[in-house]
């Protein structure tokens, strides 16, 4: 058993039994993990990233991809589900979601132990789950706003209730953007929606000042053969968070945004708040920004900065996260791959970890269970 920073123990977490209908490109699936480590092979299309983006799901936010509802049922089906059964230090946890049937709106909902959860972005969902994608190797060389969305999954990992802020500031900015186009007179509604903005704008930026914070500590060190690494923001709310206390930067931020409606009318958006943000992250010892990086070696930066995140969440919750991993060894040299299967035969949650043929993860036999799927085929792991 791990031990936390703090020197409480860390429970351990494992997936026992993931069942999915009409997702994707699945009409029924039934995996019953009976390793830690979970290898899934297959040819591209087979649908093994379906089942990662499955299992992400289970947690608050819209999984490994982000996609919309409507993407997530087989053919297009407005009813579709995913449910788990978990044991935390061996006690069973039924979790899933899925679309609620019988309304005229899709919405999706959970459920823990059969019952609705209040909220899912709060404390009562036991699973938290850190991923990475082929599409995250894109991750320095794309938008700035696939950066923000990919801190915010971080941050939401160990802090739940980030999303329930995040969309609260969301909504608040659209609706000051779409009011100073149409009734820019309103100066009272325009306050109340700054307010809000600068109330919930403050949030975002003091929980992603504290998770880089946190990332920073847990990935000063080399990994094995991942190198040590460090997050940098860029945003000027969470430097101001850095130097005065949040109400001082709430009234500040409010204080701009009042001064700057001319210039956001004219400009249809928000020239000022935390969906500015950006974020650099950098080789600590060869101070070597990702950005100027190798393909290889950002791969490198980018699996020493979840696995960091890893412990955190795992010392944060008090209980390990479970690992998705999607073709993790593309853009490896030979020493690196070695590393990474050997860090993950310690983790202390189940490890889902993709790959088109089974040979590279041959340091994980004996300690992972190999699984092929095939398009259009049923799944079944015993």
């Amino acid at each position: 058993m791990f031990t936390s920073r703090e020197g409480l123990p860390s429970t351990k977490l494992q997936l026992s039994r993931l069942s999915l209908c009409r997702f994707r490109n699945y009409d029924q699936l039934t995996l019953s993990p009976q390793a830690p480590i979970v290898v899934l092979t297959g040819e591209n299309g087979s649908g093994k990233t379906n089942l990662l983006e499955a299992v992400s799901l289970l947690t608050p936010g819209r999984g490994l991809r982000g996609a919309p509802l409507s993407h997530f049922g087989q053919n297009g089906s407005a009813h579709w589900g995913v449910a788990s059964h978990i044991l935390v230090d061996g006690h069973p946890i039924d979790l899933g979601t899925g679309l609620q049937p019988g309304t005229e709106t899709p919405r999706r909902i959970f459920l823990l132990n059969g019952r609705p959860l209040r909220n899912q972005n709060t404390w009562e969902n036991p699973l938290a789950a850190v991923w990475l994608t082929p599409q995250m190797d894109r991750l320095f060389s794309e938008s700035t706003s696939g950066r923000r969305r990919f801190l915010d999954r971080l941050v939401m990992a160990a802090y739940p209730h980030h999303a329930r802020e995040l969309a609260a500031y969301d909504r608040a900015m659209t609706q000051r953007n779409r009011l100073l186009q149409t009734r820019a007179n309103e100066q009272v509604w325009l306050s109340g929606l700054e307010g809000a903005m600068a109330r919930h704008g403050v949030s975002v930026a003091a929980a992603r000042n504290e998770t880089v914070r946190q990332i920073n500590l847990y990935a000063q060190q080399d990994m094995d053969a991942f190198p040590a690494v460090q997050i940098k923001l860029d945003c000027a709310i969470a430097d101001r968070l850095d130097a005065a206390p949040a109400l001082h930067v709430e009234d500040w931020l409010k204080e701009k945004l009042f001064a700057t409606r001319t210039v956001d009318r004219e400009k249809g958006r928000s020239g000022l708040g935390v969906h500015k943000t950006d974020f650099q992250l950098m080789d600590l010892k060869k101070n070597l920004p990702a950005a100027l990086a190798s393909t290889g070696q950002q791969k490198s930066l980018l699996i020493g900065l979840i696995l960091a995140h890893a412990r955190l969440v795992r010392d944060h919750r008090g209980t390990a996260p479970l690992l998705l991993l999607d073709e993790p060894l593309v853009h490896l040299d030979e020493q690196r791959r070695i590393s990474l299967q050997k860090i993950l035969r310690n983790f202390q949650s189940t490890v889902l970890i993709t790959g088109t043929d089974s040979a590279p993860f041959a340091p994980l036999q004996g300690h992972a269970q190999f699984a092929s799927i095939r398009p259009g085929s049923f799944l079944s792991i015993c």
